[in-house]
């Protein structure tokens, strides 16, 4: 049997066996606060399942799932860039890794890999420990260096889309049950592992009186609210209007027109509603309202004029929207730019945050090639790992993804990648994993490694915050030696963990 132990910022595939960072023993630096990870692809293996035993450390253990990656979708020779894609589909991937016990499942071509992950408490004994992994006959020595350095608490914020539907749909579970409790529990569980800290939610239930008058059932956001603030949530937003169409001006609010006089009567009673129980309950300062996601130049004087009215409606509450750079400034109060968008228009953009404003960062589906990270299954797992990179490098508060678990109607997440997508009149294929960063285990939710790529890169954010407001020199100079743009980042895995290195021993100084 051959092994090979691969930095856990690169990914891992069933049929490639020699990677730039494959070594035979695995050593790591961790923070406190953190987690010890490691990975390691066995092939040529002739047993159907092997015996895992750790000794030493007490790490989870994780099967990795090779996931089918059926086209590089929206990439062709036109817009293709190094590392994008990373590879020509078809292909499959270890992207979803599922708990195990003691025992590793082989797959048909004798190949296989685990996935390690040990828990480093922020009070943990600072120093070298030896331990190591034993799979099959195999044992592979581990050293672990837990640094004094603790990972700071959350000050980015990050929204990435939580879809309790494909939760029901998905388990056959019915919302309201204790089947359903506990799988939600689960799954908010995991993405607060991510470090996620805010959650789109429930809106006010309207209930119509007749004559354009409403009473209002905040029963739905209650429950919600006091579960995700058990689990360490503590912002939450929903947004009150979405397009008719991409080409169209009119923004709809609840099937309503927004400049009709009948959606005036909706928000001029439903926004004092919420403000009120907001602050019946203490949690004013935890929802933050969303407008119309992604407003564009068809719709921004609408957007404006409803911006305006709510403003009016509701002056207690922030305003904040996913968008491309447009005629909309002075509306919101949180911008949340598109990556490549905030590089091309950055000095307007940061003109907003001049005059008070604040300033966040999504991605989505698009661009596709010209170098732009993402977190897609074709891009390099670094395109991942450096999301929050980037967002220390240009002071970027807050991210948002619209999907964690939004798999599309049909989709099997496990076979199917790029699947069909509708939004308005809009009707597209997504790029490779898009749509997910978690999967639908059996009774329990799956990670992916693109997951703990995003949350070891928040807690980097955290770090370089940390540093910066030491020596921010030292920092920025850290980052922009591999991460320089949102179009400008090293790929080299061993140059990547360099970086992270001197990022902790820089802190380990102070």
């Amino acid at each position: 049997m051959r092994y090979t132990c691969v930095d856990t910022a690169e990914f891992l595939y069933p049929d490639i066996t020699e990677y730039k960072s494959g070594t035979k023993e695995i050593r790591i630096l961790t923070p406190r606060g953190s987690y010890a990870c490691a990975q390691i692809l066995f092939s040529d293996v002739k047993e159907q399942n092997l015996n895992v035993k750790a000794d030493g450390w007490n790490p989870e253990l994780y099967e990795m799932v090779p996931i089918y990656v059926e086209r590089n979708h929206g990439l062709d020779e036109n817009n293709s860039a190094p590392h994008m894609p990373e590879r020509r589909a078809p292909y499959y991937l270890y992207d979803c890794i599922k708990p195990i016990s003691d025992t590793l499942n082989v797959g048909e071509n004798g190949v296989c890999a685990l996935y390690l992950s040990e828990w480093i408490a922020p009070d943990a004994e600072v120093g070298v420990r030896e331990a190591s992994i034993t799979v099959g006959d195999v044992t592979v020595a581990v050293t672990i260096e837990v640094s004094s350095v603790v990972v700071p608490d959350e000050s980015l914020t990050m929204i990435v889309g939580y879809n309790r539907g494909t939760v029901c749909q998905y388990h056959n579970v019915a919302l309201g049950t204790p089947e359903f409790d506990a799988l939600d529990t689960k799954y908010l569980t995991m993405l607060r592992r991510m470090r996620q800290n805010m959650l789109y939610c429930p809106k006010p239930k309207a209930i119509p009186l007749g004559d354009n008058k409403y009473d209002f059932d905040f029963s739905a956001m209650e429950e919600f609210f006091t579960k995700a603030m058990s689990l360490g949530y503590t912002k939450f937003n929903f947004g009150i209007g979405f397009r008719r169409s991409w080409s169209a001006s009119t923004i709809l609010v609840d099937g309503m027109e927004s400049m009709s006089f009948e959606c005036y009567c909706y928000l001029a009673q439903m926004l004092p509603a919420l403000v009120n129980w907001l602050k019946e309950h203490g949690w004013l300062d935890a929802l933050i309202l969303g407008i119309a996601d992604e407003p564009n130049y068809a719709n921004a004087t609408e957007y404006r004029a409803l911006c305006g009215l709510v403003r009016k409606l509701a002056p207690e509450l922030k305003l904040l929207d996913a968008m491309s750079f447009g005629p909309v400034h002075g509306a919101i109060d949180i911008w949340i730019p598109l990556n490549s968008e905030y590089q091309h228009h950055r000095a307007e953009i940061e003109t907003f945050r001049t005059y008070g404003d604040e300033i966040w960062f999504y991605d989505c589906c698009g661009p596709r090639g010209g170098g732009t990270i993402n977190r897609f299954m074709d891009y390099p797992l670094l395109a991942t790992r450096y999301h929050f990179w980037a967002g220390y490098r240009y002071d970027l508060t807050g991210y948002l993804h619209w999907a964690a678990n939004y798999y599309q109607p049909g989709q099997n997440p496990f076979i199917q990648s790029c699947p069909e997508h509708h939004n308005a009149d809009s009707v597209c294929y997504l790029p490779a994993g898009d749509t997910h960063v978690m999967y639908p285990g059996d009774g329990e939710p799956w990670m992916s490694v693109r997951l703990e790529a995003q949350r070891a890169s928040a807690e980097e954010y955290e770090l370089f915050r940390a540093l910066a407001s030491a020596d921010k020199a030292k920092a920025d100079e850290i980052c922009t030696s591999v991460c320089r743009e949102f179009n400008d980042v090293d790929y080299d895995p061993k140059h990547f963990r360099a970086a992270r290195t001197a990022l902790i021993r820089a802190l380990e100084q102070i």
